[in-house]
């Protein structure tokens, strides 16, 4: 599977035409939408285009243009979650992925350069921090990984390295809020029985993130 993922409309190529009819006609064009493609999103002169869609656009290639026209298919009769953000012109992130499995973030910049954030979990609005579950980290497995944007930073990292999560593992659900908090919650065995430990972190990209649990 060709992986490098919402969804950003825009770029419509505009085709004026001109009536012999009116003053006020001739000023006016008409906009022709072509149905073949789409841009979803730039990086300086990088783009990345929805193309080849079935009739009626249940799946569409996804591919990256540099900025000779050189293409890189990104993923081909897609018809899944396929995502682009904008994180200024010259840096754009593909989030591709699908319901009850993994997400897969790409960031791309203007010079063509490409880095992966497997496991992705959520984003918050202002499109200024992320969260990853990783399990391939040195000598810390199976860790939450809060990073900023448009740096990349890691901010924070939460696994059973840290007293309060001893017990830590993937996420049942997780989600920004609309105030900027991170919420998730994971099972947990207490004694006997199972049960689910709910946590918030407040400015979880910030150096005075607060962690509430209950």
């Amino acid at each position: 599977m060709k992986c490098l993922q919402t969804l950003i409309k825009g770029c419509l190529f505009a085709l004026p035409f001109f009536s012999s009819y009116s003053a006020f006609a001739q000023a006016d064009a008409a906009v022709e939408v072509d149905p073949e493609y789409e841009v979803l999103g730039r990086a300086g002169k990088l783009k990345i285009q929805k193309e080849s869609c079935t009739p009626h656009g249940s799946s569409c290639d996804y591919v990256l243009y540099d900025a000779k026209g050189k293409k890189q298919v990104l993923m081909e009769k897609w018809s899944k979650t396929a995502n682009v953000y904008q994180f200024n012109p010259n840096l754009m992130g593909f989030l591709l992925g699908l319901t009850g499995s993994e997400y897969n973030l790409t960031v791309i910049n203007d010079k063509n350069q490409q880095k992966d954030y497997s496991s992705f979990l959520a984003m918050n609005g202002q499109q200024s921090c992320f969260v990853t579950f990783e399990s391939n980290l040195k000598n810390m497995p199976n860790s939450l990984v809060f990073y900023s944007i448009p740096d990349f930073r890691v901010r924070l990292v939460l696994n059973n390295k840290v007293p309060q999560f001893k017990k830590l593992n993937y996420p049942a659900t997780a989600n920004f809020e609309d105030n900027g908090d991170f919420s998730f919650n994971y099972n947990i065995k207490v004694g006997n029985e199972m049960g689910v430990q709910d946590v918030i972190i407040q400015n979880p990209c910030q150096s005075d993130y607060r962690v509430i649990m209950s």
